[in-house]
């Protein structure tokens, strides 16, 4: 199928064949609230589309992430999703998606999780009471005209919970950031992660103190960045990106324009439309706890996408899979450009 018509396909099944079933459970049970009806709604986890890879350069097929074990055996729901897609739908049990915290540090520390002046993209930092995430990349505020660190809500800005002007720690408390000696910068702006409605990123950004220098353009273990990609990412793009817990990783995108992707919080889970869907293509995961906000790069380095959450279950080799946020959708709501 091509990209127009896998578009409107999707809209199809959401609207024709998930909904009315929500509609009918609704119908059954009389309990709006209900714990069936939260999971096939998204709010605690049921079926995200979005767009995959066919068998060509200009193919595509319906991506079918199922995130709940009842789900995924009701043949019946199944088939219906099946033959609207002409057999062509790629269907696969992700299980939950989880924002991503910070995992148990190896005996012998990383780079990406110890101390370091300049500021580097991918190392550990993170909101002064949170455990640690990962620091994306530079970017120029147009707002301020600072120079800020990008990454995620969740990592700067505590999910919601902290003031501007928090103290923001590089590395990351977890990984022994104090405030009164790792302080890097205050927390600027972020874009608020809301429930009861689907969401398009997980993006915060920090300002840096006077005294901290930082590198803009150095990919540790894998080059320099080349600056914002200019075309969307499509199924196939290989992808690379550096991280707080597992470094330097490559992944393929395996599923675009994902919506209803429902993530775990502390406070809740959460919907997501318009997410980029990423497997590792080496012997380990993709990311890990700890790599939320990582800026994702193509394999020529330009930067595409801002890494928020996962799941260890999924993908075809089954080590799960990685979603990210549109960067250039992070760009647009923070009123940002990038630094190279």
């Amino acid at each position: 199928m091509d990209l127009k018509t896998v578009r409107a396909l999707k809209t199809e099944i959401a609207e024709q064949i998930i909904r009315p079933l929500v509609t009918e459970i609704r119908a059954e049970r009389r309990i709006i609230r209900s714990t069936a009806i939260r999971r096939l709604t998204g709010v605690e986890g049921g079926i995200a589309l979005g767009i995959a890879g066919g068998e060509g350069k200009n193919d595509y097929r319906l991506a079918v992430r199922v995130q709940r074990r009842a789900l995924e055996t009701n043949t019946y729901l199944r088939q219906q999703i099946e033959e609207a897609a002409r057999h062509k739908a790629d269907i696969t049990y992700i299980g939950t998606v989880f924002k991503g915290g910070a995992v148990a540090a190896p005996a012998v520390l990383p780079w990406h999780q110890l101390r370091q002046r300049p500021l580097l993209i991918g190392a550990s930092v993170g909101h002064y009471s949170i455990t640690a995430g990962t620091l994306g990349g530079f970017a120029q505020h147009t707002a301020s005209g600072k120079a800020v660190i990008l990454s995620n809500n969740h990592v700067l800005a505590n999910e919601n919970k902290a003031k501007i002007g928090d103290a923001i720690l590089q590395p990351g408390a977890y990984d022994g950031g104090r405030k009164n000696k790792d302080k890097v910068g205050e927390l600027l702006a972020f874009e608020p992660v809301v429930s009861g409605t689907n969401n398009l990123v997980d993006a915060a950004i920090a300002s840096i103190d006077a005294d901290i220098s930082f590198d803009a353009v150095t990919l540790t273990g894998a080059g320099t960045l080349k600056g914002l990609r200019k075309t969307p990412l499509r199924p196939g793009d290989k992808v690379f990106k550096v991280g707080r817990t597992t470094g330097v990783t490559q992944g393929i995108v395996t599923a675009i324009e994902v919506d209803d992707v429902v993530v775990s919080y502390e406070f809740g889970d959460i919907g997501f439309d318009s997410q980029i869907e990423i497997q590792t293509t080496g012997s380990g995961p993709f990311s890990s706890g700890g790599d939320s906000g990582s800026v994702i790069m193509d394999e020529k380095g330009y930067a595409c996408a801002l890494l928020f959450a996962g799941s260890d279950q999924g993908g075809t080799n089954g080590k799960g899979v990685t979603f990210a946020n549109d960067l250039s959708i992070v760009l647009e709501k923070l009123g940002l450009s990038l630094l190279v």
